[in-house]
């Protein structure tokens, strides 16, 4: 059994282009036997990560390009720029993850996840370990290379070491792998990944779903030109093309597996509640950021709908496996929180409740009629608030 938070968002985008594919078009997804309009997980992940982190002031960073951060912090210190470059790109290897290895660019060939205050511990490194960079990132680059069963075996040799550089070298390499395996609440929300090295590995706590349109999606052509403000001959026009763009009621969801951030957070109860209610508001507002400037789609959400359960997660995207129509009056919206309540009826009847610790509601719609999707809360932070305590708070203490 597990204490869960999820959360379900119907939201109404004007025409624009949220998230492309690799022909500049809005994603597609088929459901139900037609095409929706689609926005991936990883686009509402990351703005929310991006997002909740400046809310908790507590920034990570998802990067191949810790070396050149390094240098840039040594740089600061007057360090010259190709001691610091060669600096921050030892410092990285001195690692000896598995399969990481600098790229042509000089950064990672992997992408690494860390907290922001590690660049600034590994620029403290770098600089009272200034000797031992080099022959402990010729020692990598060698292990590596003996190591990669891919490439045919090349002459590099590790560098010969006395025994007590070597303990140095270890020493250091514990430490600097010590830097790049913590975590900070992005973190122990989000995951983190790196092949062969599970001491740097955490299951992420929070899951997103792909947003999908509640009905049948069409995407819309829009012809534009652009003017030259100096007119000649051509009448002004000095580009013209072809956008694509699309619009619609989506249905968002994601869940947040409450025991498992707290194991993230060696059970800091008081960063779990921050986490929880910044990114339950961010994710129910969030709106992605592709093509704003041209298309301004910021609406606020229609309807949330957040739970705490004790037993599994629950999507209720069964709602639109049979797309919802409209007519010239209705719009998407209105039957789509029509579907939303009646779908999540059924699983209540089907289910029993006696496990749903909480559920409310609130959104900008019309909700008079909905009957199945708890409290109607007004507000979106006392919403957000009432389900955070709800789960977070020890049974006799509620």
């Amino acid at each position: 059994m597990s204490l869960v938070i999820d959360v379900h968002v119907l939201h109404a985008y004007p025409l624009s282009n949220l998230n492309r594919d690799e022909f500049g078009s809005p994603k597609i997804a088929l459901l139900g036997g037609v095409e929706r309009t689609r926005i991936s997980s990883a686009c509402q992940k990351r703005g929310c990560r991006i997002n909740t982190e400046t809310v908790l002031g507590d920034r990570a960073l998802r990067t191949r390009r810790i070396p050149e951060k390094v240098a840039a912090e040594l740089r600061t210190r007057g360090w010259s720029q190709q001691d610091a470059l060669d600096a921050g790109q030892a410092i990285a290897l001195t690692a000896q993850f598995s399969g990481m290895k600098l790229a042509e660019a000089g950064t990672t060939n992997v992408m690494l996840f860390v907290p922001e205050s590690a660049i600034t511990d590994l620029a403290d490194l770098a600089a009272t370990h200034r000797d031992l960079l080099a022959p402990a990132a010729e020692q990598a680059r060698a292990q590596a290379e003996a190591a990669d069963k891919t490439k045919p075996k090349t002459k590099t040799k590790a560098p010969v070491l006395d025994k007590d550089t070597k303990a140095k070298i270890a020493e250091l390499k514990d430490t600097v792998r010590t830097i790049l395996c913590r975590r900070n609440g992005s973190i122990a929300a989000f995951g983190r990944m790196l092949a062969n090295t599970p001491e740097a590995t955490v299951d992420g706590s929070i899951a997103v779903a792909h947003a999908i349109t509640t009905h049948a999606g069409e995407e819309q052509p829009d012809f534009f030109t652009a003017v030259d403000d100096i007119p000649g001959t051509d009448n002004g026009s000095a580009h013209m093309g072809q956008h694509a763009h699309a619009s619609g009621t989506f249905y968002r969801y994601a869940t947040i597996n409450v025991d498992e951030l707290l194991r993230n957070l060696d059970n800091d109860q008081a960063m779990a509640r921050e986490l929880v209610y910044a990114f339950l508001t961010e994710f129910a507002r969030h709106v992605p950021t592709a093509k704003k400037n041209s298309t301004a789609p910021f609406t606020p959400p229609a309807l949330v709908h957040i739970t705490a359960r004790t037993d599994q997660p629950m999507n209720l995207a069964g709602a639109f496996e049979a797309p919802v129509t409209a007519d010239d009056t209705s719009g998407w919206t209105g039957p789509s929180i029509t579907a939303l309540d009646h779908h999540a009826a059924a699983v209540n009847r089907f289910l029993g409740d006696e496990n749903l610790l909480a559920a409310a509601h609130s959104g900008t719609a019309d909700l008079t009629g909905v009957t199945a999707l708890g409290t109607h809360i007004p507000r979106l932070d006392a919403l957000v608030t009432t389900i955070t305590e709800a789960a977070l708070t020890p049974a006799g203490q509620q």
